[in-house]
């Protein structure tokens, strides 16, 4: 069997056989979200009680992972496998046709082939550099080959779940499963990080920002800034980079358009000046999650040469300067900003923008984002430019003056907010929250406009296409 056969026909979700539903669509949205959080939940049988660390730092939110369970990688290698496809299609190296359904299915085979490859080369990188180790008494019963193999394959199979999850998500629910996973488990960490009442442990201050700050005033002091992270400068930066993002998401540019076979009947095509969405910050984010943990495996080895980490999970070297920089707000306040730390903030704002606008160039290339793919899809639909023939052509000219300026425009916005975000400390992550708000926004337009098809089928031909995760 051809390479080309076996990606398209990789065992797979069907698909519905009819439209769905919106009661039917929210079912099984929740039904994968809810499996997610009990992946979470499931610690890898095995591994020493109590057993701590964590590759993926201060990035863990946004892969979705939970380190020492069956979502121990999270999303990180359906994302890696993206960017792989990405640039492999960019390079020229093979041209994948996302407007066919032979398209669809060899990119969506390629992926899943590769989450998978991903995730068992990654699960057996961690069990055998020592980062997840089996416990003594696995050894002692099973011998030391076995017990490794064991831990691989409940990593395996946990990343299989999450990547046939979000294929459910994608196929019978809303939006898809990375961006839900992404969006439940920002919003667990800034809902615990907010007003967990808790202490860190005994004799030790309280976990949250809220429950601390009204502790403090009633004290009669006024700590709006503290050693702990979760303090009310981090509450208030997740406010302002939530409203910041609310009103990035609702920047609109408007193409007029007109129904051909109804004289006088037409419609405001809307370009997001966030075109791209997320998807640029979600790869930039992953890729360097997996730098981080490539550092960490390295350095196990006894490998140094891009920085390590020491025993409080602090970063040295190179890749400290790659890394988020989430106390500048602070350090900048308090007056304790260095000429290194001055560094590291040009040089991750640098990366964020940079790689933002490279992979949003990428991601509308193969989404079928550009303008002739999205040309073809309002042609195909109807519509046409008021005041010229129906001709793909003149629409794709007019779609050529907006969309390439909005790719880069609007990578390079979103790499340098989700940049800012995380200089603020924001509670959840920056770039978490400003994925997060981006996800839910889509999420409700995806809702309002499907219940808005239930109740007039009659205009499902004008509501465009348009819109990732």
């Amino acid at each position: 069997m051809a390479l080309k056969d076996l990606l398209t026909h990789l065992p797979s979700l069907s698909k519905p056989v009819k439209r769905i539903g919106f009661k039917e669509k929210i079912k099984w949205t929740g039904v994968a979200l809810i499996l997610y959080y009990v992946l979470g939940e499931v610690t890898l049988f095995g591994i020493p009680r109590g057993a701590t660390g964590d590759v993926f730092g201060e990035l863990r939110v946004i892969l979705a992972s939970n380190f020492g369970t069956l979502l121990t990688l999270g999303i990180g290698p359906i994302v890696m496998a993206s960017i792989i496809i990405q640039l492999l299609a960019g390079a020229g190296v093979f041209e994948i046709d996302m407007n066919t359904d032979e398209g669809k299915a060899l990119y969506q085979g390629s992926q899943k082939l590769l989450a998978v490859l991903f995730t068992l080369f990654e699960g057996a990188l961690l069990v055998l550099s020592g980062q997840i180790s089996p416990s003594p008494e696995l050894i002692a019963a099973r011998g030391a080959g076995m017990a490794a193999s064991i831990l691989i394959l409940q990593i395996l199979i946990g990343g299989i779940l999450v990547i046939y999850l979000d294929e459910l998500v994608s196929k019978w629910g809303f939006g898809s499963g990375v961006g839900l996973f992404i969006a439940a488990g920002v919003s667990r960490s800034i809902m615990v990080r907010s007003f967990d009442p808790l202490p860190l442990g005994p004799g030790q201050p309280i976990n949250g920002a809220v429950p601390a700050f009204i502790a403090s005033l009633a004290k009669g002091s006024f700590q709006f800034i503290r050693q702990n992270p979760n303090d009310m400068l981090a509450f208030s930066a997740t406010i302002i980079v939530f409203i910041v993002t609310m009103y990035a998401q609702s920047i609109k540019v408007e193409v007029p358009l007109s129904y051909g076979r109804i004289r006088g009947l037409g419609r405001r095509y809307p370009l997001p000046f966030v075109y791209a969405s997320n998807m640029p910050v979600i790869f930039i984010a992953a890729l360097l999650a997996n730098i981080r943990f490539w550092v960490a495996i390295m350095q196990k080895g006894g490998h140094t040469f891009l920085g390590y980490f020491d025993p409080s999970g602090q970063a040295h070297g190179l890749v400290f300067y790659m890394l988020p920089y989430t106390r500048f707000a602070k350090d900048l306040i308090q007056h304790n900003l260095s000429s290194v730390d001055a560094i590291h903030a040009i040089v991750y704002f640098t990366i964020m923008v940079v790689g933002s606008v490279l992979f949003s160039m990428l991601w509308v290339g193969v989404s079928g984002m550009n303008a002739e793919s999205l040309a073809e899809k309002l042609l195909n639909s109807g519509m046409q430019i008021p005041g010229f023939r129906t001709d793909k052509r003149i629409i794709q000219k007019v779609l050529n003056r907006y969309v390439p300026y909005l790719t880069v425009m609007g990578g390079a916005f979103v790499g340098a907010l989700a940049a800012g975000a995380e200089f603020t400390g924001a509670l959840g992550g920056g770039t978490g929250v400003l994925l997060t708000v981006g996800i839910v926004y889509h999420l409700y337009e995806e809702i309002a406009s499907e219940q808005l098809v239930e109740m007039h089928p009659a205009i499902r031909n004008f509501i465009g296409e348009h819109g990732i995760i």
